[in-house]
């Protein structure tokens, strides 16, 4: 007897024509065209400020870790149910995750169970939208904003997701999503950073590019592109951008054939 598989992966038929496409054009390396396609294509669908797309959700993560400049010690506030990544983002740069219990209806972070896991040492709350159901944001963000911490919203599963009428991922100072094979809209491997917070676009276009000033280079606000902070490879391939882009343009039609199929359990 063979196996069930555990998710069939969407593809478009498009796909393949615009990878050719990336490929012909000599730029297969990130930020090319089809990154560039993607991201706009995002930021009007979900109104966030600045998209990026990076190598994966973790790498999203990662870099919302080093733009809030992370430091050993310092507290983070993740759910107990959890994927790897939402703790290891953070843990790398040497915080403290503070797990708190979930409930049991959304199997997303306990709202009333945030605030008497907050200290001193507290720098921000992430929580998960488990398989795109909304985690509770509104009395998540007023206590964020009580304390003055931040809020970063691990959407890996919930993209094209709401929280009353707004898009899951533009909530919090930042938000982070999933385009893994696993994932409703995919590209192999692949993820988001959505910045909604103008203050930290720019500085996220440098760590995403190792630490160097080279986006501004290319936009010629600099004569030569230099190390000017920490960072890292955050970029993804043109050509897996390019499979991604079909896979957003019909992100409604491939979000409403999930939404049947899980009804036909129900």
């Amino acid at each position: 007897m063979g196996k069930i598989p555990f998710n069939r992966p969407v593809f478009t038929g498009e796909e393949p024509r615009h990878i050719l496409q990336a490929a012909a054009s000599a730029r297969m390396c990130g930020d090319g065209p089809f990154t560039q396609k993607c991201q706009t294509l995002m930021e009007k669908k979900f109104g966030a400020k600045k998209v990026l797309l990076t190598p994966s959700c973790t790498s999203a993560l990662e870099m919302s870790a080093l733009l809030l400049n992370i430091q050993p010690g310092d507290e983070v506030i993740v759910p107990s149910f959890a994927f790897v990544s939402t703790a290891n983002a953070f843990v790398q740069r040497g915080a403290v995750p503070v797990f708190v219990d979930i409930r049991p209806d959304t199997l997303n972070l306990d709202e009333n169970l945030i605030e008497a896991a907050i200290t001193p040492r507290t720098r921000a709350i992430v929580p998960i939208h488990y398989a795109g159901v909304a985690a509770e944001m509104e009395p998540i963000l007023a206590i964020a904003q009580k304390y003055g911490v931040k809020v970063i919203e691990d959407a890996a599963q919930a993209i094209n997701a709401k929280y009353r009428d707004r898009y899951l991922g533009t909530l919090g100072t930042f938000g982070t999503f999933s385009f893994h094979e696993s994932k409703n809209i995919h590209c192999g491997e692949g993820g988001a950073l959505l910045i909604n917070a103008p203050e930290y676009i720019d500085r996220a276009e440098i760590i995403r590019e190792k630490g160097t000033n080279r986006k501004q280079f290319f936009r010629g606000e600099v004569d030569k592109y230099t190390w000017v902070d920490t960072g890292s490879s955050f970029l993804l391939s043109d050509i897996l951008a390019a499979y991604l882009f079909p896979q957003l343009q019909q992100m409604d039609r491939i979000t409403r054939k999930r939404k049947q199929l899980f009804e036909r359990y129900l």
